[in-house]
């Protein structure tokens, strides 16, 4: 890296020099950067995301969706800086910085990109198919996702929890079969699908840690729905690393998450998990510092 930075810049003045590196820092999503620092040439907001994170998935899938050149910052979540509660007192990710203001919480952060930057529509035009698009992911949020943790958390097919799994992943399917769409936004790919995505993605890697799968014979609707998503240019651009996952996720249900894997960083911080959606030990959820 340093030889490629030496023959590229031997020509540079001293000034351009500067220019030079921090454009290349700029594209280093693990180097931290303030919600007031200069955006990269082209951006139009900061994301500060979680490479794992399926919540700061949702607002990646719609910016990439809208084509929107953005700043993407991975936090720490266990070493997190004090200035990151000022613009999420949770000090959780996703947090949008757009303007000089700054938004949070998945659904919140991935509505406003939808709302701020309104082409092409994610949103449906119809009212009453709208509010079926909030229930869809309303209910995916309050019982599929908990469901989908707890199983991780057991590391194996518990009787109990792949049950409940399994129960909910039904009533998703039978939400599709009852629509007679691809989509669960409609006959085109939407705002409630990018919504429900990063758990499915995730289904064949929770396989891998639990033994858990979802097969054609018993989801035809959604293993369909699956397949079509993964002909979506903004699912291609946003999928994670399915080693990563399962290296994170192994570490994630022993309680010792490692929030910064697949980065090059050093004096990684582990820590007791006390719950399945990953709210962390007080001593990291809240304001340790002036930093």
């Amino acid at each position: 890296m340093v030889i490629l930075i030496a023959v590229e810049t031997a020509t540079l003045t001293s000034r351009s020099f500067i220019q030079f590196i921090d454009s290349k820092m700029a594209l280093n999503e693990d180097v931290l950067r303030l919600p007031g620092d200069p955006l990269p040439e082209g951006c139009v907001l900061r994301l500060y995301s979680m490479r794992m994170c399926p919540y700061a998935q949702r607002a990646r899938l719609v910016l990439a969706a809208k084509d929107i050149k953005y700043d993407r910052v991975n936090i720490d979540l266990n070493n997190k800086p004090g200035w990151f509660f000022d613009v999420n007192p949770n000090g959780e990710v996703p947090v949008i910085i757009h303007n000089g203001n700054h938004v949070y919480q998945s659904l919140v952060c991935a509505e406003y990109i939808e709302e701020a930057f309104p082409t092409p529509k994610l949103y449906n035009t119809d009212p009453v198919d709208r509010a079926w698009e909030k229930i869809y992911y309303g209910h995916w949020n309050s019982k599929g996702i908990p469901a989908f943790y707890s199983l991780m958390k057991a590391g194996c097919l518990d009787p109990e929890q792949t049950k409940r799994l399994t129960e909910q992943i039904t009533v998703m399917e039978n939400f599709l079969q009852k629509k007679k769409t691809p989509y669960f936004s409609g006959n085109k790919l939407g705002f409630a699908d990018y919504m429900i995505w990063p758990w499915f993605e995730r289904m064949p890697m929770l396989g891998e840690i639990t033994g858990f799968q979802m097969t054609k014979e018993v989801f035809p609707h959604l293993m369909a729905w699956i397949d079509k998503m993964w002909q979506d240019k903004a699912a291609q651009e946003c999928k994670i690393d399915s080693k990563l996952f399962v290296d994170h996720y192994s570490k994630y249900r022993t309680g010792k998450p490692d929030f910064t894997i697949g980065a090059q960083k050093d004096n990684i911080v582990h820590e007791t998990l006390e719950n399945l959606d990953g709210l962390r030990d007080p001593s990291t959820r809240f304001r340790q510092s002036k930093n």
